[in-house]
């Protein structure tokens, strides 16, 4: 009977102290010390600028039936037709011409001797209807087709001519681009700079 007196005893010792443990909680204390700052991390690197709404036609390559003006001396070719007003107006136009040996910012000029100008090739805006044009002019002779056509089957260095633009937009050419004049690089500068297919 001792033992039973006993352990009820320690049962009724262990009950009282569950529920005398168990109160509710009291109010939370005051706000501790704010934590020491951890140590910065080293900047990442700057990346590549992107092409982000960079237009880059591919390259037109002319027949005879490509251009609006088609006389023996004078070539006017339509490149780019409809463009935007807010393009043609606050971005760069970059015109290129590639001549199956190298390629050309225009307006490309080549001279006779004496310093007058033999052959002229530029482009030309027309704010009007938003179309780019590449006129070709001959000043001496007439035009042979090699300096207004391309040939694809044509021999190495012999093909033709052929025409693309490249047009950077205002807010493409803002910022940290502003400063970079396009027009001073070469031809691969510019398709590496916004990483455009040759």
């Amino acid at each position: 009977m001792k033992t039973a007196i006993k352990s009820l005893s320690l049962v009724i010792v262990l009950v009282a102290l569950t529920f005398t443990s168990c109160t509710k909680e009291g109010e939370t204390g005051p706000m501790g010390p704010a934590g020491i700052n951890g140590t910065d991390g080293t900047d990442g690197e700057d990346g590549n600028d992107g092409n982000a709404n960079v237009m880059a036609s591919d390259w037109l390559e002319p027949t005879e039936s490509s251009y609006s003006v088609n006389n023996p001396r004078y070539k006017a070719l339509p490149l780019a037709t409809n463009l935007g007003s807010s393009l043609l107006e606050d971005g760069v136009i970059l015109v290129y011409y590639d001549n199956d040996t190298d390629v050309y910012l225009l307006p490309n000029h080549i001279f006779a001797p004496d310093g007058t100008i033999l052959k002229s090739i530029d482009s030309k805006i027309n704010r009007a209807s938003r179309n780019i044009y590449v006129n070709i002019q001959r000043s001496d002779s007439d035009l042979t087709p090699g300096e207004y056509l391309w040939d694809p089957s044509g021999p190495p260095y012999g093909k033709g001519v052929r025409f693309r633009y490249v047009i950077v937009p205002s807010n493409a050419a803002s910022g940290k681009k502003a400063a970079i004049d396009y027009k001073k690089m070469s031809y691969e500068e510019v398709m590496d700079h916004f990483g455009l297919d040759y």
